[in-house]
């Protein structure tokens, strides 16, 4: 095969090693029969090496280490990760690579837990030919659709890839308006997004919470998913690979689905992104999703319906910036600026996010109490278990203490969890716990030395 030599005499290239055990079990499972032996193997051969073409050019010049070391343990499985994923899916003609590319990283971050593939991936996507400023863009769909912690954690991941191929990116321009027009932009952002009635979406929760309906629209649409960076067809298929491979998200899913019809998406592309899901996220989210597209397909093309509430101003950003910096102060004791800057080489506006919104909107609510929206933080953290909410799950430990929860309290919320969550999940919580709680003893202890 072109490209593979044996390395020099004696030396034998792990390439070829890869390659030869791929072919010696994909030649052991198809022998069935003598009259269908032939045709079976010129297919596994051309699905491999059509699938090995996709791999190199996603993957770079070690495009076959991982698929290298998998084949030590299982020449099958290595095989399979070529000729499925690759050779089958990634290859077809319905969508070009740096799109699929994108559908396969929404994926992957509403995964939460594969940051070694979610970091191949945006390799990937920049390998195959996509802009650098679509993969950090692409971070403020997820802000809106799967929350901050899968942002945050993307952006670390974000600024290695960068850093590795030493690109010099320009930070993505922070928004300069004064904040007050949101809620205009969201109603259009909503109709050019969704289609069907959400109405009744909306009336679901709207009742209870009329808040939150605000919210969706002001910040969701009006600000994380109005920004304008992104195609917009790219960013309809991103959320619909975002909500499809968070599975549960049946509703939401459906007005996107016909949102993108609507507004110009195919559906030999929507399908696509749903057989591309069976390779990230199993073929049960993909049967559903196709289950739930169906339906759309079938259904009649329908306007949007949706009552929005009458057109105001709304507060300004530096209205809702300053009672963020107030709040963070107070239970993380850190500095707002800090959490903005922190962002200010990839994405300025993203720390300005969790300022504005999550500090300056969401948590200085009034329904509860500070420590017992601490508290219910950390719950929610620790009950999603997934890589990406590690982090933040410390910091609203700290957080809860900060604001006069005891120890004792913040184990019990966590121990609440063990016949909803599981035992793994609520041990792994606990642990993370008892890892905070002996860092404050630890920076408590030398400041008394200090004093002393």
């Amino acid at each position: 095969m072109a490209g593979f030599d044996d390395g020099g005499a004696g030396k034998v290239n792990p390439r070829r090693r890869f390659i030869e055990s791929a072919f010696f079990a994909a030649a052991s499972v198809f022998a069935i029969s003598r009259s269908d032996h032939v045709m079976a193997a010129e297919s596994c051969e051309d699905r491999f090496s059509r699938g090995l073409e996709i791999l190199r050019r996603i993957g770079g010049p070690n495009f076959d280490g991982p698929i290298n070391v998998l084949a030590e343990i299982s020449a099958d499985l290595s095989r399979f990760t070529v000729e499925y994923p690759y050779g089958d899916v990634l290859s077809r003609p319905g969508l070009d690579l740096p799109s699929r590319q994108l559908c396969t990283i929404s994926m992957l971050l509403a995964d939460g837990s594969a940051q070694p593939q979610l970091k191949f991936h945006m390799d990937g996507f920049l390998n195959a030919g996509g802009e650098p400023r679509v993969l950090v863009e692409l971070l403020f769909v997820s802000v809106a659709v799967l929350g901050f912690p899968a942002s945050i954690d993307a952006v670390g991941i974000v600024r290695s890839v960068f850093a590795e191929r030493k690109l010099a990116f320009q930070p993505v321009e922070p928004a300069t308006d004064d904040g007050t027009g949101r809620r205009r932009a969201g109603q259009e952002m909503l109709a050019r997004l969704t289609s069907g009635d959400a109405q009744d979406y909306f009336d679901r929760f709207a009742a209870t919470a009329p808040d939150l309906a605000q919210l969706s629209i002001d910040f969701a649409f009006g600000e994380a998913l109005a920004r304008d960076s992104l195609d917009h067809n790219t960013k309809l298929l991103a959320i619909i690979a975002m909500l499809a491979a968070s599975g549960n998200r049946s509703e939401a899913l459906r007005l996107h689905l016909a949102g993108a019809l609507a507004n110009g998406v195919t559906r030999e592309n929507i399908i696509e992104v749903l057989i591309q899901l069976s390779v990230y996220r199993g073929f049960p989210s993909a049967l559903n999703a196709f289950s739930l597209a169906r339906e759309v397909f079938s259904a009649d093309r329908q306007r949007l319906q949706v009552d929005l509430p009458k057109l105001g101003d709304t507060e300004s950003r530096a209205d809702r910036l300053q009672r963020g910096y107030a709040l963070l102060a107070r239970t993380s004791a850190s500095s707002g600026d800090a959490v903005v800057r922190s962002f200010d080489d990839i994405a300025p506006d993203l720390g300005r996010m969790i300022v504005e919104h999550a500090y300056g909107e969401v948590f200085p609510r009034e329904g509860i109490n500070l420590k017992t929206r601490e508290l219910s933080a950390c719950a929610a953290l620790a009950a999603i278990g997934s890589t990406t909410t590690e982090t933040p799950l410390r910091v609203h430990i700290n957080a809860a203490l900060n604001v006069g929860a005891s120890r004792e309290e913040i184990v019990e919320a966590l121990v609440n969890l063990a016949a909803y969550c599981g035992y793994p999940t609520t041990q792994r919580a606990v642990r993370i716990a008892a890892e905070e709680f002996a860092k404050r003893d630890q920076s408590a202890q030398q400041r008394k030395e200090e004093e002393e």
